[in-house]
Order: structure tokens, then sequence, then C-alpha cells
């Protein structure tokens, strides 16, 4: 459906240029979106890395501090002589005092190590208040991360709740496996470290908002966090799987980012990552602040700019509406004068071309109507003035007032039936009259004929009542009949008439038929001398004049003898029918 042919100019012009402008703002709004969107995405991820670096390098720093701590503290107890397999009671006494003043040591002389654990089979008695404690191997294999370091000589245990002499604390614990110098593993070291210290190192400098990070190590542990950070198994396998050792990207909706996140992370110098994960709509903050300020700036504007739209299109479509308006007054007189004559642009051109083209239009259809009302009277006149010329009527009439005063029956007859022909036939100049009057007229036709014929004549009348209450035009069937006995029973001494009336929807069939000689050869064309003859085209004639398609006379030659004339006559039930209907008007001689 094309809107442009359906739809008025004023809500097309209007309801175009509001929905333009509506889909430029919508589509600015989202381009601008998407692009400060990414812009402040890349700012902010480039900042994270850069932060995320230089935290894992501190980190790291520490991480491995720690880690080449407890590597010192197992080479120290072998350089110490410590093995819990010495037989010696006394001398294992004596190397456990110097192994365990060795790794309180170590506890004293960093803030980050709290404590250190040492696991071994059949342990000796230590301060429960004591920095070192000496416990019992059987009771690691039940700690749920053991087997994280099973298979490995050292590894980092990830957060877990140890007691202290302040209550139980956080820890993260780095263990390793202690072997004498024999090579044989005797039991497990474990620094314990202050999950506070690794979470303070994680959480840098920041300042303002709770940050969310997450700190793994290289099997993808959690060793330690801060803020309330999310990461799923998918999430952690497509940070695995790329190959940058710092790099970001966007994680798209779920039920644990809501509406997604943005995700840094940094691999750098060691095998652990370090993620911050920040909730993608802390990031598009500002775009979607600028997105509103842009919708209101950009609705405003639309709502001016419609305001003046609406004026203006009124203003372009007000003369056309008009103009429209008189149009659909066409024909009505003088629907052209009442336009605007203060129009000086193409409106007040297009007022004046349609005023002269009214005036125009009124004077042709008045020429029209003058000059078709002027043919039709006198075609009608014409062909009417060849059959009843008023004056016969009248010498008939004092014809049969001598034909009684003479005693002549037959001739009074025949004069008698002849005048109330020419009455019928003049009809006080009414072009269309009652089947009855017709039918009466052609019977007087054949009741003279009957006169001359005798019992030679016979014809019949076909028709029912109700047919003889419409109307026909006048003079239609006598000249059909008539030619009949000139052409049809020329030299014969005896003929048959038969009419018949018949109706069919809407149209009238009347049908002749003789038993004469038929049709003669070219009997249609029109004769070099117009002399007789003109009775039936007269009344073909008429009948194109005043009905024209599909109606007309149709005439064949019977194939048992004689002639069939058809006549196809629209059924006309009063006069006003006629005239409104096919234009017919009455004439007076």
């Amino acid at each position: 459906m094309n809107l442009f042919k359906r739809v008025r100019i004023d809500r097309l012009f209007f309801g175009s240029f509001a929905s333009f402008l509506t889909i430029l703002l919508l589509v600015f709004t989202w381009i601008s979106y998407n692009t400060t969107s990414k812009e402040l995405a890349n700012t902010s991820s480039y900042y994270q890395q850069d932060m995320l670096n230089e935290l894992n390098k501190q980190i790291d720093i520490q991480l491995k501090s720690i880690e080449q701590m407890s590597l010192a503290a197992s080479r120290n107890m072998n350089t110490i002589g410590y093995d819990p397999f010495e037989k010696d009671p006394f001398e294992l006494f004596h190397r456990r005092d110097d192994m365990l003043r060795m790794l309180a040591s170590i506890t004293y002389s960093t803030t980050m190590v709290q404590s250190i654990y040492l696991y071994i089979d059949n342990p000796t008695k230590t301060d429960p208040q004591a920095p070192v404690q000496i416990l019992d191997m059987k009771h690691v294999r039940e700690e749920p991360w053991y087997p994280e370091i099973q298979n490995s000589d050292f590894a980092w245990v990830g957060e877990r709740t140890l007691p202290t002499n302040k209550g139980p604390q956080q820890f993260i614990s780095f263990a390793r496996k202690l072997y004498n110098n024999s090579d044989k593993y005797y039991g497990l070291l474990m620094l314990n470290v202050k999950a506070t210290a690794i979470e303070g190192l994680v959480r840098g400098e920041s300042a303002g908002k709770e940050k969310n990070r997450l700190l793994l190590d290289a099997s993808g542990r959690t060793i330690a966090t801060i803020g309330k950070p999310t990461l799923s198994e998918n999430d952690l396998k497509l940070i695995s799987s790329k190959e940058i050792a710092s790099n970001y990207i966007h994680l798209p909706v779920n039920q644990d980012q809501g509406e997604g996140a943005l995700l840094v992370w940094s691999k750098v110098r060691s095998d652990w990552m370090l993620i911050e994960i920040t909730p993608w709509n802390e990031i598009v903050h500002g775009s979607i602040r600028l997105a509103y300020i842009l919708v209101t700036v950009g609705l405003t504007a639309i709502f001016i700019t419609a305001f003046f739209t609406l004026f203006l299109s009124r203003q372009f479509t007000k003369p056309i509406r008009l103009l429209l308006s008189r149009m659909g007054r066409v024909p009505a007189a003088g629907a052209a004068m009442d336009l605007p004559t203060d129009y000086e642009n193409e409106f007040g051109s297009l007022f004046n071309g349609y005023r002269r083209q009214m005036e125009r239009i009124e004077e042709l259809l008045q020429s029209l109507q003058s000059q078709h009302k002027r043919k039709r009277e006198a075609e009608i006149l014409a062909l009417q003035a060849m059959i009843n010329p008023h004056f016969l009527y009248n010498t008939l009439d004092q014809l049969n007032w001598i034909a009684i005063d003479s005693g002549q029956e037959k001739i009074s007859t025949i004069v008698s039936l002849m005048g109330k022909m020419f009455r019928i036939g003049l009809s006080n100049g009414e072009t269309v009259i009652p089947i009855r009057d017709e039918l009466t007229h052609v019977e007087c036709y054949l009741q003279i004929q009957k006169i001359r014929w005798g019992e030679r004549l016979t014809f019949t009348i076909e028709v029912e009542e109700e047919l003889k209450e419409l109307y026909i035009s006048r003079l239609t069937i006598q000249p059909f009949v008539e030619n009949a006995f000139i052409h049809g029973f020329h030299g014969r001494r005896a003929g048959e008439v038969h009419i018949a009336l018949n109706r069919k929807e809407n149209e009238l069939e009347i049908i002749i038929t003789d038993n004469g000689v038929g049709l003669r050869p070219e009997w249609d064309v029109p004769k070099p001398r117009k002399t007789g003859g003109y009775g039936v085209r007269n009344v073909m004639d008429r009948i194109a004049a005043y009905f024209g398609e599909p109606y007309g006379v149709t005439m064949r030659s019977r194939e048992e003898g004689g002639t069939e004339v058809v006549l196809r006559l629209p059924v006309l039930h009063n006069k006003s029918e006629v005239e409104e209907a096919f234009h017919v008007e009455s004439t007076y001689n």
C-alpha cells in the first residue's frame, strides 16, 4: 500500500517529518552510545591493565619471597640436621629446638607470615601460642586442600580459617614437602600468610568504590578475592584460551553479571592471574547519561520542530483543501468564483487556472446541452414527419362523412379505422405510448386489410395483459406489418400475419412473422431514389437514436417461407423513466 496515494498530504507531511526525525535521533543516540561505550571500555581497560600489571609484579615479588623463605627454611633444616627419623632422642630434641628457633625467626623477619606449621608423623608437643606449630601428619591428609600438594613438591593453598591468639583468622598458605639428607620424605612445611596481607596486595592503592578482583594460581584456583567478583568456568576457559598475557574482554549478559561486565586480566611474570571484573553499567554510565541527554534534547527539538511542521503543513495544504472542496461542488454554478484572489504564488496561479477552466467548462456544457437538444428534436421531428403528416387526420375525417352520406359503408369503416390510426399516430405529440395503443394502431391497419382481403387474410396477436401497460416508441410495429402486405403478399391470393410480444427480464421481444415471399436479395441496401420503403428504415433509425445498443431490429427469411422480424426493446414502465434513462423527449406538432 502506497501511503503517498492514500493519506492526506498534511498528515503525511507531518508524520513523515516527525518519523524521520525520531528515527534519526534514535540512530544517532545508538551510534553515540556504542561509540562512547567502546571508547570508555578501551580507556578503562587500558588503565586497569596498567594497574593490574603493576600489582601483579608486586604480588609476584611478595609471593616469590615467601616461596624462597620456604625453600631456605627446608634447606636450613637439613643444614641444622633436623631429621624426625633420628634414633637418638637427645640429638632429636636438640635439633628440634634449633629448627624451631630458625622457623620462628622467619615469622619475626616479615609481617606477611603469621605462623608456620610443620606436619610430621609422631610430633612432639609445642606451645599453642608459639609462631611455629608441630602437628600430626595424619591430620593433613584429611584436609580438603591436601590433594593439591599430594602430587607436587610445593603449592599454594587457598584462603582458609586458622586459630590464633586473637581468634580465628583467614590465611593463605604455602606448603612445601620436606626431605631429609637421604632424600626421604618426612613431612610438610606450611607458611601461613595473612589473607589481609595478600588482599592488600590485590587491592593495591585504589581508593573509592571497592574493586572486584580475583587472584588465581596457575591451576585456576582462587587464592584471594576482594569485593564480590563472580566468574564462571566458561569465563575462566575463555581467558585461559587467550595467549596474550594482559588483555580485556566484554562478557555477555548472564545471570551472574546481569548486564554483562568488563573483564581485565594480567599474567605478567608468573603463572598466576590477577583479574578485575567491572560491571558493564559502571563502564557505560557516562554513555547512558549522554544518551539520556541526547534523547531529552532530541525529543525537545522534535516537539518544537513538529509544532512548526504542523503549522507549515497546514499553511501548505490549506489552499489545496480549499480547492478540493470547490472541486467537490462541481458542477454547481459558481463553484470556483469564491476561491481566494490574494495568492500571488503557485497557489494563486492554480486558483486562477481552475477558475478559468471552470468558466470554460460551464460554457461548453451549456453549448453541448443546447446543441444536443436541438439535434435530437430535429432528428425526431424529421423522422416522425415522414409518417405522421398532421393534415391527413383532418382530411380523413372529412372523407369519412362523405362516405357515410353516400352510403359507402366499407369506405366509411376504412376511413374510420384510418382516422383512429392517425389519432394514435399523433398521440398529442408523445414520443412513447402504451403498448395497448400501439397494438390498437396495428389492429386497425389489419382490419383495413381484412376488408380488402376478406377470408384470405388471417392474423393473430399474442400478448399478456400486463405487457400492454408498458411503453413503446409509437409507430414501431405497424411499418413491419405494412411491409408484409406490400412486399411479402405481393401477387399472392392469401396471407397470414402473426404478432407475439414476450418479456425476457429487462428486455421486450416483439416477433412479427408472415408467410409471404420472404426477403428479397440485398433488401437492406438503400435505394438510389427515395420513393417508398422508408417505414422500416425509419423504425430502425428511431430505435438506434432512442436506445442504442444492444437494442435493435433483426430480419430474416423463414425456412418454411415468409419473413420473421424480431424487435428487441427495453422494458419501459413510464414516461419519466424513458426520458431519464434514454433522454427521449416529447415532440408537439
